[in-house]
């Protein structure tokens, strides 16, 4: 079944901008076969392009609602506890599958030979620079391969910073941390806790809601409709620009990696 989602994924994606590119080449060029070509080459560019910026991913959106929720108690009861509760829970689920060391605010685990460190730094703000300081000094000397930084939150300006350092720092946030840490191990927390919200609709939840893979079946019809709305009026350049860019916000819901994340599957 992940194989054919996995290549019905694909085929769809590039069919999607095979059709952006073919209708402008097939308005200005006579040359069917120019038309399909060059389609064809650019389609190509463009697709390997898209996979090289969307490369980074987010586990988030393969989460259902209540999962999303038990990801946020979870992170909260680390919050709103002390800074044992986390270390003590990560090194429980480390040690019974690899070897570990317990540091007095980290774990350092083993797998085929790599050292690696997993570091809970649980805060109710998002990660700051400070943060990044601070932990990238705690762990300078430790020789290790990779860690893994297990938090709430975390802004692009500090996965900016972070990928400067000297030290590879993978950033596991609540989802991630949830999908990747407890349910493949199936190990969870005992303290889970949870706000009372309402939450209010943001220019940003409504980018997300916009520009989720979700909307690009929408997108993808309505293009389709004005698309062959073209061969039946006189002037049809509107109709290619409206069709096109539906078809670009499309690809860019189906493909984009702000609203659609994921991390690899596995970590470690």
């Amino acid at each position: 079944m992940k194989t054919f989602n996995f290549i019905l994924s694909n085929t769809l994606r590039l069919c999607l901008i095979f059709l952006l590119y073919f209708i402008w080449f097939r308005y200005f060029l006579d040359s069917l076969v120019w038309s399909v070509v060059l389609t064809a080459f650019l389609t190509l560019a463009t697709d390997l392009v898209l996979r090289i910026i969307t490369k980074r991913k987010n586990v988030k959106v393969n989460l259902k609602k209540e999962e999303l929720a038990r990801a946020e108690g979870f992170s909260n009861g680390f919050i709103f506890n002390t800074k044992t509760a986390s270390l003590n829970f990560y090194y429980e689920l480390l040690s019974e599958n690899f070897k570990t060391i317990k540091k007095s605010e980290y774990i350092v685990f083993e797998k085929e030979n790599k050292k690696f460190i997993l570091f809970p730094y649980y805060k109710y703000n998002n990660l700051t620079v400070e943060d990044i300081i601070y932990v990238f000094n705690k762990v300078k000397q430790t020789n290790c391969d990779e860690v893994f930084l297990c938090v709430n939150e975390v802004d692009e300006m500090s996965l900016k910073i972070m990928s400067k350092l000297p030290i590879k720092i993978t950033i596991l946030d609540k989802y991630d941390s949830y999908e990747k840490l407890m349910k493949t191990y199936n190990k969870f927390p005992n303290t889970l806790f949870n706000f009372q919200t309402n939450p209010k609709l943001t220019f940003k939840g409504f980018l997300s809601l916009s520009l989720n893979k979700k909307r690009a079946g929408g997108y993808i019809f309505a293009s389709f409709i004005l698309l062959l709305s073209s061969l039946f009026v006189k002037i049809t350049i509107y109709y290619l620009i409206m069709s096109s860019i539906l078809l670009i916000l499309s690809i860019f819901s189906y493909t984009n990696s702000i609203f659609n994340k994921k991390l690899p599957k596995n970590l470690f």
